[in-house]
């Protein structure tokens, strides 16, 4: 049986990218211009690379568009866990550039959850477990670019109702402006398989 693990989840402030920076036409020069503005963003939280293992981070849009999700629409398009600054280096460099097509002036919003409590290194894989099976709830489908759920981390950790009330901010639509489209791929779309196998999921 679970127990109330005491301790915390620390959220950072939202890091907001923009994918449609002039000057970087192409998908790498805008690979490294967004990873620099991340990393100046971490910088100015007072935070350095070695602070961000072991944690759960949230990428959602923001802009006119959301993604049509089974049950609803949803800015968000992955939710991830390890060493933040690392995994969303990589996302950047292989996907994340790739929303700038979705639609005009589409913003990348980044939210990096850092969990931390005594004798519990894994708590971070009960975190991301406890958002993606969330999402799909909610949704009806995991988040675009996630391959499953993490169900071997669903069970094993208990949160508080603080906790709970921000695990539905990271996942949810927020307070600003709603978007106005909700999109989803065709088969023309190199991203079609990657969307439907979240649904299948």
């Amino acid at each position: 049986m679970a127990t109330e693990l005491q301790g915390h989840l620390v959220w950072l402030d939202p890091i907001v990218l923009n994918p449609e920076q002039s000057g970087h036409a192409t998908p790498k020069a805008l690979a490294s211009a967004l990873r620099r503005e991340l990393g100046a963003a971490l910088e100015a939280q007072g935070y350095e690379r070695k602070d961000l293992e072991r944690c759960v981070y949230v990428i959602r849009m923001i802009g006119d568009f959301s993604i049509a999700y089974p049950e609803d629409y949803s800015p968000v398009l992955y939710i991830g866990r390890g060493d933040a600054s690392v995994r969303l280096g990589h996302h950047l460099r292989n996907w994340l550039t790739e929303v700038r097509t979705f639609g005009h002036e589409i913003r990348i919003e980044v939210r990096i959850c850092r969990p931390r409590r005594r004798a519990r290194a894994d708590l971070f894989k009960h975190v991301e477990a406890r958002l993606i099976r969330d999402f799909q709830k909610a949704n009806g489908a995991i988040p675009f670019f996630n391959s499953r759920r993490e169900s071997k981390f669903e069970s094993g950790a208990r949160f508080t109702k603080t906790d709970e009330r921000r695990f539905r901010a990271a996942i949810g639509l927020g307070k600003r402006t709603p978007p106005k489209w909700a999109i989803q791929p065709t088969p023309a779309n190199p991203a079609y398989n990657v969307y439907y196998k979240g649904h299948a999921t």
